[in-house]
């Protein structure tokens, strides 16, 4: 059974231009997430799915990876996640796919073959990472997960946000057209680990957790 960690990558980003190469830390955005990935033995193969190849500049020498160019179509706004991961299935012959992006510099290994193993073993048919809002959510104007009449904080539903690693069998995406089926795994993680990078303040917050030492690989 083949595995095979992918990463969708373009460098025309809207809202913060050329975020993955830009300078975090000690090294562009692109090498934390590939280092997390370099660090799980269960994977077979990790591939950026690029349509050029200047983002291998930016990349360590000492971390492995292969580049496979998409087509160009995939860099517009038009284009959707199922288009990406159709496409990506056409150029790989992976078994599972796991799914991460490169905007997410904290997620961690342990977190990774957490998720793999529980779809590998066939508890799950997909799995992915979020994080619980435990406050008070509006959505179109009304109250999302609490009672207008009784605001208790302890009687809250959590809302649960998607974060950005998803794996899924191949015959579930055949089947269904999703990355996430009917019996998903979903692994919680903390605020840190769940950062996003998509805009200049969210990298900003990145710097600073970088700077002060809350977010080191171990």
């Amino acid at each position: 059974m083949k595995i095979v960690a992918f990463t969708p990558s373009r460098l025309n980003s809207q809202r913060v231009p050329q975020k993955n190469i830009k300078m975090l830390g000690r090294m562009p955005l692109v090498n934390y997430a590939l280092e997390t990935m370099n660090r799980i033995m269960s994977i077979d193969e990790i591939v950026i799915f690029a349509s050029e190849s200047s983002i291998c500049n930016y990349i360590r020498p000492d971390l492995k990876y292969r580049l496979i160019e998409r087509p160009a179509f995939l860099d517009t706004q038009e284009a959707k996640v199922q288009d990406l991961i159709r496409e990506f299935l056409k150029a790989n012959d992976a078994d599972i796919i796991l799914m991460f992006h490169l905007t997410s510099p904290f997620l961690r290994p342990e977190t990774v073959d957490e998720c793999i193993e529980k779809v590998r073993d066939g508890e799950y048919d997909s799995a992915f990472t979020a994080f619980s809002i435990d406050r008070r959510c509006w959505f179109k104007g009304r109250p999302l997960n609490f009672s207008s009449i009784n605001g208790n904080t302890g009687k809250l539903e959590p809302v649960i946000v998607e974060h950005s690693l998803y794996i899924f069998r191949r015959k579930v995406f055949e089947t269904t057209g999703r990355r996430i089926s009917v019996n998903p795994y979903i692994k919680i993680v903390d605020q840190i680990e769940g950062h996003d990078i998509d805009t200049p303040e969210d990298f900003r917050i990145a710097e600073l957790i970088v700077n002060t030492g809350l977010f080191e690989l171990k």
